[in-house]
């Protein structure tokens, strides 16, 4: 698991340790403070565990699309200099649907990502405003379009449920359309709140 702290934004309900970058996403100076410090951390536990080999990979967070392909070519890079990864190795970028675009999917692709998962959280508008989301359905709909077109054939889709004023027939309505979007995988989520 690589954390990525980055996010465009906070949403209302994230409890997850991450930095808001507002529209551009994260800042030179930034992203390479954290491409470091990240080099470092592969380093120390390279020493202390040696060239271990991993079946999985995931880039979590936060929200690791923000990368950009350079970083996430580097970040590729640093590992499988310092660990193996199972040649059929699960490798899984986590996206928010509005940084989803073709360009970086691809890219995703090349660099031997193999596995999607959106976080859609909602197919519902009302639902996306009122957990602070920077995305609407459409946009939802379109990024998981453009995963399929740049070759992804194992794309799961995150959503939360119980949410403040969602019905019963609109959590099911939700889960039907996602179904129609013919993901692999849906994830499932009852809304936690935290303290704070």
């Amino acid at each position: 698991y690589l954390h990525v702290p980055f996010c465009r934004a906070k949403c209302r309900y994230c409890a997850f340790f991450s930095a808001p970058t507002g529209p551009a996403g994260p800042d030179a100076h930034s992203l390479s403070r954290y491409l470091s410090a990240l080099l470092a951390e592969m380093d120390r536990q390279a020493q202390a565990f040696g060239r271990v080999c991993a079946p999985t990979l995931f880039f979590g967070g936060g929200t690791p699309s923000l990368l950009g392909a350079q970083a996430l070519e580097r970040i590729l890079a640093g590992l499988r200099q310092r660990f193996d990864l199972a040649p059929d190795a699960e490798i899984t970028l986590e996206s928010n649907p509005d940084s989803a675009t073709p360009e970086l999917l691809r890219a995703a692709r090349r660099l031997g990502v193999n596995r999607l998962s959106l976080g859609v959280q909602s197919l519902a508008d009302a639902d996306l405003q009122a957990l602070g989301r920077v995305h609407d359905a459409r946009q939802a709909r379109e990024a998981f379009a453009a995963a399929r077109a740049c070759g992804f054939d194992n794309i799961g889709l995150d959503l939360i449920f119980g949410l403040p004023g969602q019905s019963v027939p609109g959590w099911l309505d939700v889960l039907r359309q996602a179904v129609d979007l013919g993901p692999e995988h849906l994830s499932c989520y009852g809304l936690t709140v935290e303290p704070g």
